[in-house]
């Protein structure tokens, strides 16, 4: 994760980052884009990256949790956070990309009510098939 891009997005408002703890521990984040911003090194920035992050659409760039705490609810609470907090500031929908190997994760988002929209080979991985998940707020 690219966090030194991230201070201005954030102190601006058009992103934010959840952490989870464990006694004061950090064992996973989230970071959600609110409003497309040049500044984030979209490389390149194509229409989905764009609509993803406009209007009443929000962006999960990435959701990460250590592997000893996965399977304990780490994941789900943070995700359950970053839908709260998308809702309260006006998003309707939220946007992922996931590896289309990573079936674990799809579980995860599938079991949470994402919905798998189709997948891709982006410009930024083309040589990776991702999937495009949706989460109606």
């Amino acid at each position: 994760m690219r966090f030194d891009h991230l201070e201005q997005a954030v102190k601006d408002g058009d992103a934010f980052v959840y952490v989870a703890d464990e006694d004061g521990r950090a064992v996973g984040w989230a970071c959600v884009h609110l409003n497309f911003r040049e500044d984030q090194d979209w490389d390149p920035p194509d229409e989905d990256t764009r609509r993803f992050q406009s209007g009443e659409n929000a962006y999960l760039e990435n959701i990460e949790v250590a592997p000893r705490m996965r399977g304990k609810g780490a994941g789900t609470a943070l995700l359950k956070a970053i839908e709260s907090e998308a809702k309260e500031r006006g998003k309707r929908v939220l946007w992922l990309h996931t590896n289309e190997n990573n079936v674990k994760a799809h579980k995860v988002f599938d079991r949470e009510g994402w919905k798998h929209e189709r997948s891709v080979y982006p410009p930024w991985r083309p040589n990776s098939m991702t999937r495009i998940y949706r989460k109606d707020l």
